[in-house]
């Protein structure tokens, strides 16, 4: 055998040996793979592991479609049943934290939005005056769906075993820039329409009994970002928001007071006035608006030096649940500050079960977990709540109708009246005493002064400002 007979048959028994090593390779990664998906599938079908609630996103998850012939024809079955597979999927929140892990590691981290809505934004009138918004009976269908939705509360417990309340509040479409998330927001003429007429209403409801407070508050995108960088995200201007809708009020019925605490969060924008990973204003926020209503209402606030704090560290939000666990905000956890009034930290409220509880108002959360801890203000989103000032005796009351950005601006309150009271307007209807008769409670208690909390997202959505209107039904 000649040396170039050699060498081929070597060459050729060489490429043999590789193709070998390489169809060994490619059957041990299929292999691999589809014992990955072997054993997704047997864990997805164990159905104590499949988890009921999502403790990060503050909801209830997908359950079980109800069985009926006109889902099976339709194909909604099917696709119902996709949905819960998908959405109660074992260790999913520890799933899609690892999927942010990942890309991490493959430097994933620059500017995005997440699309959790599908959301777009209503021109504001130019010239301030009120237009009417098109029907829209999808929109409309929409919003009594989640007037419905919000009457649903979650369960969760504290440490100790005791009952809170989470709201499940949506935060929208969330755009992340570095450790930073911002729920974007679409103004809805329909919905700033609504909300002008009905605090109008409120307002004769109430004449002649108590004075009117009106404060809409924005959240960090309006404040934080620059309006250039708002435009170029597509969004609206919460500020022109908020003068469309002061301006209408006031053209209505000039006697409500409408508060306007824009330009104060704007010049403290430097300052930590609003949490990286959660759509709420932090207590310093709060503070600065306090600062505003006091300059309406013609009293002394109480200088922020003088309030002992408490501090909550591990804060970890909802914007950080609707960015689907980005790892920039979860390496950089938020620090809730809360201001202790100081007057007394002592208060009372009625819950969704009808029985009253002693609560605290600043509340020591530090065991809590990471997402419940702005739950340290006045006990969360309960229906009824009322916290006596023992330093005062001069009758002075006031009652605050909001919805969750209100808790972190009560405790400023609590120094200058004697009487607090405080309405979630999303629950106090259906689990409070009073039911849909508010005008009652303002009578029984003496109150002198309406203070009406709400986020710009009041705004955009019909359902938000209908809650405060049902409780004026009577």
């Amino acid at each position: 055998m000649s040396k170039q007979t050699r060498n081929r048959s070597r060459s050729s028994a060489e490429k043999r040996r590789r193709m070998r090593i390489i169809r060994r390779y490619r059957t041990a990664v299929i292999s691999a793979f589809f014992g990955v998906l072997l054993i997704g599938a047997v864990i997805g079908l164990l159905l104590p592991l499949r988890p009921k609630t999502s403790v990060l996103e503050k909801r209830e998850l997908e359950k079980w479609p109800a069985f009926s012939l006109q889902a099976i024809w339709d194909g909604t079955y099917f696709s119902q049943i996709s949905t819960w597979y998908a959405d109660t999927f074992p260790f999913r929140e520890k799933l899609i934290s690892a999927d942010g892990n990942v890309k991490k590691l493959y430097g994933l981290r620059g500017d995005q939005i997440v699309h959790n809505s599908s959301k777009t934004a209503d021109a504001i009138p130019e010239d301030g005056e009120m237009v009417q918004a098109e029907t829209k009976t999808g929109e409309n269908a929409a919003a009594e769906s989640q007037a419905e939705t919000v009457r649903e509360t979650e369960k969760a417990k504290d440490p100790n075993g005791n009952a809170i309340n989470v709201v499940p509040e949506q935060v929208g479409d969330v755009y992340v820039t570095g450790d930073t998330a911002f729920s974007l927001f679409y103004f809805a003429l329909e919905g700033a329409n609504e909300y002008i007429s009905d605090i109008d209403l409120i307002q004769k409801k109430l004449d002649g009994i108590a004075t009117v407070y009106d404060i809409l508050a924005p959240s960090s995108v309006g404040i934080m970002l620059t309006d250039q960088a708002q435009e170029k995200l597509g969004i609206s201007s919460q500020k022109e928001a908020i003068s469309y809708a002061f301006s209408n009020i006031q053209k209505l019925n000039s006697k409500v007071k409408c508060v306007n605490i824009c330009q104060n969060l704007v010049d403290h924008n430097s300052e930590y006035i609003y949490f990286r990973t959660d759509h709420h204003w932090t207590a310093l926020g709060a503070y600065y608006a306090y600062e505003e209503f006091c300059k309406a209402k013609g009293i002394k606030p109480t200088p922020i030096s003088e309030y002992e704090t408490m501090e909550f560290p591990g804060f970890l939000g909802t914007l950080y649940s609707g960015s689907g666990q980005a790892a920039s905000l979860g390496d950089n956890p938020d620090t809730v500050i809360a201001y202790i009034p100081k007057a007394t930290n002592d208060m009372t409220y009625i819950g969704h079960d009808g029985a009253e509880y002693t609560w605290n108002v600043v509340e020591d959360v530090t065991d809590w977990e990471a997402n419940s801890k702005y739950n340290c203000f006045i006990g969360g989103d309960e229906p009824f709540s009322v916290i006596e000032n023992p330093n005062k005796t001069d009758g002075t009351a006031c009652v605050v109708v909001k919805e969750s950005y209100g808790n972190a601006f009560v405790p400023f309150l609590v120094d200058n009246y004697q009487y607090t009271y405080v309405v979630d307007h999303r629950y106090f209807a259906i689990y409070s005493e009073y039911g849909n008769d508010f005008v009652k409670l303002v009578k029984d208690k003496k109150i002198q002064d309406v203070i009406l909390l709400n986020t710009t997202n009041a705004l955009c959505d019909t359902s938000l400002s209908s809650t405060m209107v049902g409780m004026f039904e009577k």
